[in-house]
């Protein structure tokens, strides 16, 4: 990594954890002025989610579709598209994972295969559903924002028709499927704190999407058809090939996201209404700005953020909703190009005024050097 990219990646982390400190302060302003109990509830909010080992592997559990569908729209956005059918992909992808996991759980098919499959059958979804927006915008160039929101709603309401006729549980009071066999469900880890073992799928999703983007000629293309596309096209990447694909595997990922969460936090498929985890991630990659290497880390601060919302809410007088503020002040600090921009543009100025320098100074140094080589040559020659 050389040193300028160095150094826009950190100010880029300072500007999330600035951004997000703003609204934090913001948020403690609100609970204290409408709160009854405002000392009470803002020590909730901040420490409430570390209180108890079981909270802290909320956030984590939290923080791993969190991740997925960050890592999805670090893709789409990585093509300047805004593809954003992973909130109905992360859905749609649930609802076919367990019904697949019901009828597979019959097989006898042993868990070291059966489970493979089942997180290859929601990357498959993904990867299926994605292609229609990605078509669309490509051949017909329809609205991708337009598609993608009709179709999550379209996906939304298949989930629910397949959970009511397809694999509903008749046996309990409320809607839900069958239950998912025990042997395909992901096991509970690190004791006390309960986290799924989804966590070992996240980070190798997130070190395979960081090669991705940074080490290969894929990775180089997406980047360069989203920051300029008109080189690109001069350049003679194949734009549309490289837009669709792009989108195609930010579908994958949503769609292993999806199969995660419900093998690894849920008994049977109950989700009768959308879940926002695909919405979620959409303000993760935001707050990334585009980086996946930096995804799990706003993945983990959003989680707290919510289980603290949580804790409040169960706690106190306050509404959940009020996260919603903070969400809110979070995406436009963030998305402001020029929050902490001159204070980038300084330290790059400074780091390459050092090299011009130090460049400089070496020049400097070789010619006094074969200098003083000519003056002994010569000296010696004299001899």
């Amino acid at each position: 990594m050389n040193k300028t990219r160095r150094i826009e990646t950190t100010v880029e982390l300072v500007r999330i954890l600035v951004a997000i400190g703003i609204a934090y302060l913001i948020a403690l302003i609100i609970l204290y002025a409408i709160s009854d109990d405002p000392v009470f509830i803002i020590k909730q909010f901040v420490l409430g989610p570390l209180s108890s080992s079981r909270r802290m592997g909320s956030i984590i559990n939290l923080a791993i579709p969190f991740t997925f569908t960050g890592l999805c729209f670090c893709f789409m956005y990585a093509v300047n598209k805004f593809n954003l059918a992973g909130e109905g992909i992360f859905m749609f992808s649930g609802c076919i994972v367990t019904l697949t996991s019901i009828y597979l759980g019959k097989s006898g098919f042993p868990p070291v295969i059966v489970i493979p499959l089942l997180l290859v059958v929601g990357a498959f979804t993904g990867f299926v559903i994605s292609l229609i927006p990605a078509y669309l915008d490509a051949k017909l160039n329809a609205n991708i924002v337009v598609v993608s929101l009709m179709l999550n709603s379209i996906l939304v309401f298949l989930s629910i028709w397949i959970l009511k006729y397809l694999m509903r549980d008749p046996s309990i009071g409320s809607l839900g499927s069958l239950p998912i066999p025990e042997s395909v469900k992901f096991a509970s880890i690190f004791g006390k704190f309960k986290i799924q073992a989804g966590i070992f799928i996240a980070i190798i999703a997130v070190i395979v999407v960081a090669i991705i983007f940074y080490k290969t000629v894929f990775g180089y293309k997406m980047r360069v058809v989203g920051s300029n596309p008109n080189f690109a096209k001069a350049s003679g990447i194949n734009m549309m090939v490289t837009i669709v694909l792009a989108q195609l595997i930010g579908g994958s990922l949503a769609g292993i996201g999806g199969a995660c969460e419900i093998l690894g936090n849920y008994d049977r498929f109950k989700w009768v209404a959308s879940t926002q985890h695909g919405f979620d991630g959409l303000m993760v990659a935001v707050l990334a700005r585009r980086n996946p290497i930096l995804v799990p880390i706003t993945s983990l601060l959003l989680a707290y953020i919510r289980i603290g919302a949580d804790v409040v809410n169960s706690k106190g007088d306050i509404p959940i909703e009020f996260i919603t503020v903070i969400q809110g002040i979070v995406i436009l600090l963030v998305a402001a190009e020029e929050f902490m921009g001159g204070f980038k543009k300084r330290l790059i100025y400074k780091a390459a005024k050092d090299d011009l320098k130090s460049d400089k100074e070496m020049v400097v140094q070789e010619i006094l050097a074969d200098d003083e080589n000519k003056i002994e040559a010569r000296k010696e020659s004299m001899e």
